[in-house]
């Protein structure tokens, strides 16, 4: 079994046709690392603050032998946090392999290695600042994330990843925080992840990230956005969407199903089963069969909304019409998905 907090270079997806409709989702998600629950290691945040640390320390002319261990030790940091958190960030990865390989080949440059780190950074959820949404507009009344169905190929990670949220305390007051609406019926959204950041989504544009709740469909826009991803050709990826989301306020943990057996995942769902819908977020992959349900194999984002123990029941919604509530036993669910390349992923709010 392994489950890694948040701090598979290649990523892998699978598609899986929507009921009712020719486009597919995908969800994006990667290949596991070998390293058990207990393995040290070092969040991408700090890994990444840490590698620029290095960086600067350093002068443009070529480093001496320590400047050049340090340096080679913090992109390797990078990388193996990186992979640990569940891949998906390919640009930082070969930013840091490619200090590495300018190290040994003195092709180095402190500054451009600096300025690509930056760049990349943008889209990939490194930042550690508090997050004070300062949103223009009114906020949203009512509740949100709770009924938004999906409608287009990429939006099962988002739509799922917010109703996981809407399930919990914590993450149902970052969503009503994030989100407010214009007097043009546009919609402004701040996400923790990315405290500076102002997303802006037209009220024209909502539809395709789902429909029945605006405001959820809003933040997924805007993760879209984030992302500079098409809602109707590209998916989300899972870990970072869920960072994205939570910020400071909780911690991401992922069990790869591909080295876990029955037993491990049955474990862990019981582990958790009392901290879901109070400070645990969790969505699942899985392929849904023609009425919804979940199925073995991947390609397609759950969120996880009750589990009962003394039933041995897990209760989940699909984002095809999240209204719906489907029921599978826990035993049948980790026989099933166990050696499979989909995931349980969480956020633990602190």
């Amino acid at each position: 079994m392994t489950i890694t907090r948040s701090p598979k270079f290649a990523i892998g997806a699978q598609v899986a046709t929507l009921k009712h409709h020719s486009v597919a989702c995908i969800l994006v998600i990667g290949l596991a690392v070998s390293a058990s629950a207990q393995t040290p290691y070092t969040e991408v945040p700090t890994a990444f603050e840490n590698l620029i640390s290095e960086l600067e320390r350093s002068p443009e002319a070529t480093p001496n032998v320590s400047a050049i261990s340090r340096i080679t030790a913090s992109a390797q940091d990078l990388q193996r946090a990186i992979n640990l958190d569940g891949g998906a960030r390919p640009a930082l990865s070969n930013d840091a392999t490619n200090i590495v390989r300018s190290l040994q080949d003195k092709t180095f440059s402190a500054r451009g290695s600096l300025d690509a780190l930056r760049r990349d950074a943008a889209t990939n959820v490194v930042s550690r600042d508090d997050w004070h949404p300062r949103v223009s507009g009114d906020r949203v009344s009512g509740t949100i994330g709770t009924r938004l169905n999906q409608t287009s190929e990429g939006d099962c990670v988002g739509i799922s990843v917010v109703k996981a949220f809407a399930n919990t305390t914590v993450g149902a007051d970052i969503l009503q925080k994030a989100v407010s609406i214009n007097p043009d019926g546009s919609f402004t959204v701040s996400l923790p992840g990315d405290p500076s950041g102002r997303y802006h989504v037209g009220r024209d544009d909502l539809d395709q990230f789902g429909k029945g709740d605006a405001g959820a469909a809003a933040v997924v826009g805007a993760l879209f956005q984030y992302f500079h991803l098409n809602p109707k050709t590209s998916s989300l990826p899972t870990n970072k969407v869920m960072e994205l989301l939570a910020g400071t306020a909780g911690e991401h943990f992922r069990l790869a199903d591909a080295h876990s057996s029955p037993s491990q995942i049955e474990q862990f769902l019981k582990k958790y089963a009392p901290l879901i819908g109070r400070n645990v977020a969790m969505v699942f992959g899985g392929a849904p069969n023609h009425q919804g349900d979940w199925s073995k194999g991947d390609g397609h984002a759950f969120a996880i909304i009750h589990i009962d123990i003394r039933s041995g029941t897990l209760i989940y919604t699909n984002p095809w019409d999240e209204s719906k509530e489907h029921i599978i036993p826990i035993n049948t669910l980790a026989g099933l998905a166990a050696g499979t390349s989909a995931d349980f992923e969480m956020v633990k709010f602190r």
